[in-house]
């Protein structure tokens, strides 16, 4: 036992931040840690034997424990702290972590490593990551578009550059108690093998792949709470519906689908994120599309096994058809233009009308060919079609004209007139001399004119379809 009585403070050393106390009949002095100091070991002794759990439970046995007892005088201040720490030590995993009090210059925390081992692998929690955190479990989907790299018309699909991001609540991965460190614990693709994961993918894509460069990117993020933030950046080849009805002038609508492929609706609900679901990084704009639109929706998909929510956006491309202009309606337009030089050059110069004309035809059948090339076969009539095969039929109609005028020429030409008829042929050339000029003089006019009023409809026509398809 301990004699109160001859204990006593002793200031006469001067040692006010290390107060000494005489103890025990002896009557020798002992130094004793001010309380920070105390708290300041006992913190750092407790964070060791936590940390190293494993082997220090193996190594502080009872037995052991019993010999430090007797070895420092239970009764001592300093042992007691020393204990109290190696107590600390043999404390279970699972509550090694709730709150406990601390002293005011030193606050312990968990480190990431600590929690997910204390979440997935302590046997007390028995984690399952095929057990589903809810029934249903809400998954929301929002989707980053970082770039649209092409659009092809032959093939009918896009390719997209995206970041596909998920969310969800699993009550099992909650760590609040534990008190972390940091606000999130982040990870990479290797965790999605410890956790439950809706198994989200593309089902109407022609083919995706995750980014690997330089490293899969996919990223994990575990919350507080429980709530889990899944991202990948993918790339990816979907369909395209295309109406070339309207070619040059139409628009084009590339449409991904994304439904969990294992789960129906019973156990996950596939929802967009609000308000924005869908955000792009920056205006996507191609050499021959730019990006006008996007829409999104939430359907439900029969299939034998159940139903299965399908999300699904839709972005809306316009065609732009500048280079359509320039590689096919302004030539068109110098084409029929030169086919109705001709038509100055009177009725005896047929060898030279026919080469304008000829080669006027043959220079729209390729400017044609080389437009449709590069399209795919399809069986309804397009603008472009409309555009180049009446521009063939007005180059068409002046050879048509070049024959009139050359047939009527041979007429006038006919050998043996015979005395009696002389006075009716005569008669008879005066007229068809006036008749070639004349059907030359009406083409002047009646070419141009019809071929105005054929602009002038063609345009109103497309054009106002390529409005009114913008404005919805």
């Amino acid at each position: 036992m301990l004699d109160e009585r001859c204990c006593r403070l002793d200031l006469s050393r001067g040692q006010v931040h290390r107060p000494t106390r005489r103890c025990g009949p002896s009557g020798t002095f002992r130094t004793v840690p001010d309380r920070d100091e105390l708290a300041l070991w006992r913190s750092r002794f407790a964070v060791f034997m936590r940390k190293h759990h494993r082997w220090t439970s193996n190594l502080f046995t009872p037995r052991f424990i019993v010999q430090l007892f007797a070895y420092f005088h239970i009764n001592r201040t300093a042992s007691k702290w020393l204990l109290t720490a190696v107590f600390i030590s043999l404390i279970p995993p699972s509550l090694a972590f709730l709150p406990t009090h601390q002293s005011h210059s030193l606050e312990y925390c968990s480190n990431d490593t600590d929690i997910i081992d204390h979440l997935l692998y302590d046997t007390a929690l028995n984690y399952n990551r095929h057990q589903l955190p809810s029934n249903p479990v809400e998954v929301r989907i929002e989707l980053w578009v970082q770039e649209v790299t092409s659009v092809s018309e032959l093939t009918q699909d896009f390719e997209i550059d995206l970041y596909v991001n998920e969310f969800w609540e699993d009550p099992a991965l909650a760590y609040e108690a534990l008190r972390p460190c940091k606000g999130n614990l982040s990870f990479d693709y290797k965790m999605q093998d410890n956790i439950w994961i809706p198994n989200t993918c593309f089902i109407n894509s022609k083919s995706a792949q995750i980014h690997s460069s330089p490293f899969r990117n996919v990223f994990l993020m575990v919350f507080p709470n429980g709530s889990i933030w899944s991202c990948w950046r993918i790339k990816s080849t979907g369909p395209c519906v295309m109406d070339l009805t309207k070619f040059p002038m139409d628009m084009i609508s590339c449409l991904l689908t994304f439904e969990s492929y294992n789960y129906n609706t019973k156990e996950v609900r596939m929802k967009w994120n609000q308000p924005s679901p869908v955000l792009l990084f920056k205006d996507i704009e191609l050499p021959d599309f730019t990006m006008v639109n996007f829409s999104t929706q939430i359907v439900e998909a029969k299939y034998a096994a159940g139903l299965w929510d399908e999300l699904t956006v839709t972005f809306v491309f316009r065609r732009r058809y500048g280079w359509y202009l320039l590689q096919g309606y302004i030539p068109t337009y110098l084409t029929i233009f030169i086919s109705w030089i001709p038509f100055y050059l009177g009725p005896r110069a047929i060898p030279a009308r026919t080469m304008i004309g000829v080669n006027a035809l043959l220079a729209m059948t390729f400017q044609f060919g080389n437009i449709i090339r590069n399209l795919p076969r399809v069986s309804y009539i397009k603008a472009i079609d409309v555009w180049m095969l009446s521009g063939m039929t007005f180059v068409f109609a002046s050879l048509i004209e070049l024959a009139i005028i050359g047939f009527m020429n041979r007429n006038e030409g006919r050998a043996e007139i015979k005395l009696r008829d002389l006075q009716k042929r005569k008669k008879k050339d005066m007229p068809c001399k006036f008749d070639t000029e004349q059907l030359d003089l009406i083409s002047r006019v009646a070419f141009p004119v019809v071929y105005s009023l054929f602009n002038v409809t063609y345009w109103v026509y497309y054009m106002g379809e390529v409005f009114t398809s913008e404005q919805k």
